[in-house]
């Protein structure tokens, strides 16, 4: 099971890092056509509050990942030890 979800995993991270890279890219050719001064002003802020939500999912997933396999069980260890 563990290495079903290890791949499983492995599959979805790729996919996000293609998807968010394609997305990227479109977005920012899309952007350079408008002109500035034609992007009403709710539509970029709502635009602005999309990508930094979107971001901070990406940054919670990231912070999990990064986390330290270890503290856990060390924290665990050492309470069992009182």
């Amino acid at each position: 099971m563990t290495a079903r979800k290890l791949a499983e995993a492995d599959a979805q991270i790729q996919t996000l890092r293609r998807h968010v890279s394609e997305e990227c890219v479109a977005i920012a050719s899309s952007i350079d056509t408008i002109p500035p001064a034609m992007v009403p002003r709710e539509m970029r802020d709502r635009w602005l509050r999309a990508l930094r939500q979107a971001m901070r999912a990406a940054v919670l997933v990231e912070e999990r990942l990064a986390a330290d396999p270890t503290a856990d069980v060390s924290a665990n260890d050492s309470m069992s030890l009182k």
